[in-house]
């Protein structure tokens, strides 16, 4: 199990790939949805995913500047391990037997995961900016 204090280090690591933007619309509108409408809940967070990329890919793009093509790639998946991790009411919905401890497991190993990608996808010459 992971304590309070290493999973705060951990989201604070998942959380260097997500623009602020999409996390602070994602929890406003978390926050509009009813606790007990489960399936809203569920596909917000879905939605969400795609718009993460979108927005690196084109509302942080000025003009002379490249497309930050890794961070589009892992920005995605560092969402989904954030959203597993903070949104156990999501994850208890759709898998009756999940527990806290599991959003734990997926963020530290979105920790290790992210960073080996971003290597693999630097090494393919994949660009960031």
């Amino acid at each position: 199990m992971v304590s309070t204090g290493q999973q705060d280090s951990l989201l604070t690591a998942i959380l260097m790939w997500i623009p602020v933007e999409v996390i602070t619309s994602y929890k406003v509108i978390m926050g509009l949805i009813p606790a007990d409408y489960g399936s809203g809940r569920l596909w917000t967070s879905i939605l969400a995913i795609p718009i993460t990329a979108l927005w690196i890919a084109f509302a942080t793009r000025t003009e002379g500047r490249k497309v930050a093509w890794r961070q589009v790639i892992l920005a995605p998946l560092a969402f989904t391990c954030w959203v597993v991790a903070i949104q156990e009411d999501v994850m208890k919905g759709q898998f009756p037997d999940w527990e806290l401890w599991m959003g734990s497991v997926v963020l530290g190993v979105g920790t290790l995961v992210l960073p080996i990608l971003d290597g693999i996808l630097r090494s393919l010459g994949i660009t960031q900016n």
